[in-house]
């Protein structure tokens, strides 16, 4: 489990990342010619591939894409096996997004690696950093500056155009590529902000382990609202609403309930 800790309205709230468009379609089994924590791309397998031995946070990524050139199909991921069996689970997942900079594929493995390190029946939480996987970077103050100044004064045709000769058409494209994961907050582990900074503070003079990890942990949350109030204000300037990525549990059941209506009347509508 992938998890992201962010401050909102003076709380610290642990939002889980997960891949949109994936969907655990198996459960215990063993698959002919396939070992655990394997991606099958079109029959092909990443720890058979050459992808496998390169150095690379994002080889993952790269043998999706390289695998799917031909087809685009679903790949699979297979996660580890039980802790009392050499079974596995099985999800299949839908093709990520064409590749806007290197930080944002980081992020991409990072959830398709903490899919394939995932043991079923066993939570295990791995905080993520976005300023640490450099996201940051690329959305500069100048660089919203501008795409806000080109929003205002120009006609919605005239903007991808104006964006890409402004080097700013991957803001748009990096709200696109975020749109791939589901960021849901983790009922009942919400922390009040005033309650974190205070223990911070009664264990510092103790310098021990606890409070390099608490205060780490805070100094992340932080890091991540600074990421997160940047590709909020992204949203706000090309679609003048509010950005909506981080639901909480029940705002996603609604969301999914909706869907499977849409799904339901577009059914009944090609029917008729």
């Amino acid at each position: 489990m992938l998890i992201l800790p962010i401050v909102n309205r003076r709380r610290i709230l642990n939002v889980q990342i997960s891949l949109k468009n994936a969907e655990k379609i198996r459960e215990g089994v063993i698959l002919e010619n396939t070992n655990e924590s394997e991606v099958l791309v079109n029959n092909k397998r990443f720890t058979k591939s050459s992808y496998n031995r390169v150095n690379s946070q994002h080889s993952v990524v790269d043998f999706i894409r390289n695998a799917s050139i031909k087809t685009k199909k679903d790949y699979f991921i297979t996660t580890r096996e039980n802790s009392d069996s050499n079974k596995y689970d099985v999800y299949a997942v839908s093709q990520p997004k064409p590749k806007i900079n290197k930080e944002l594929d980081d992020l991409y493995e990072s959830v398709v690696t903490d899919m394939r390190k995932e043991i079923p029946g066993i939570k295990r939480g791995r905080y993520i950093s976005l300023k640490k996987l450099g996201l940051d970077k690329h959305l500069t103050d100048e660089k919203i500056a501008l795409l806000q100044q080109i929003v205002e004064e120009n006609d919605p045709s005239k903007w991808p155009l104006l964006f890409a000769r402004a080097g700013i058409a991957d803001l748009k494209d990096t709200l696109k590529f975020i749109d791939m994961f589901d960021c849901t907050v983790i009922s009942k582990t919400t922390i009040p902000e005033d309650t974190l900074v205070n223990t911070i503070d009664s264990l510092e003079p103790l310098q021990s382990r606890d409070y390099r990890n608490l205060k780490n942990y805070y100094e992340m949350a932080k890091d991540n609202t600074e990421v997160y109030k940047k590709l909020s204000k992204i949203n706000n300037v090309l679609y003048d609403k509010q950005y909506e990525l981080i639901q909480s549990t029940r705002q996603r059941k609604e969301k999914e309930k909706q869907k499977v209506k849409v799904k339901k009347e577009n059914e009944v509508n090609k029917a008729a």
